[in-house]
């Protein structure tokens, strides 16, 4: 039930990443500048709103790829 919920948070976070990526581009379509932004309200939830845009991106994308790493370590082992 732990990797089942962990791989849904990661699904979560990969959209968020993909979304905070595409509010950087103007050109990028709005439903996925909307997923940007909902980034950017928990992102002030938790005090990161301070932080440029790219920065929380990055950061979103090494948060993900960590927590995919885990989901993939405790697969197997559940």
């Amino acid at each position: 039930m732990l990797v089942v919920g962990l791989a849904l948070v990661t699904l979560a976070l990969a959209a968020l990443t993909l979304g905070s990526f595409a509010s950087l581009n103007p050109n990028a379509p709005l439903w996925l500048r909307s997923v940007g932004s909902v980034e950017l309200l928990l992102s002030a939830q938790v005090g990161a709103a301070g932080l440029p845009a790219f920065t929380r991106a990055v950061a979103l994308t090494v948060l993900t790829s960590v927590l995919a790493g885990l989901v993939a370590f405790l697969k197997p082992r559940t």
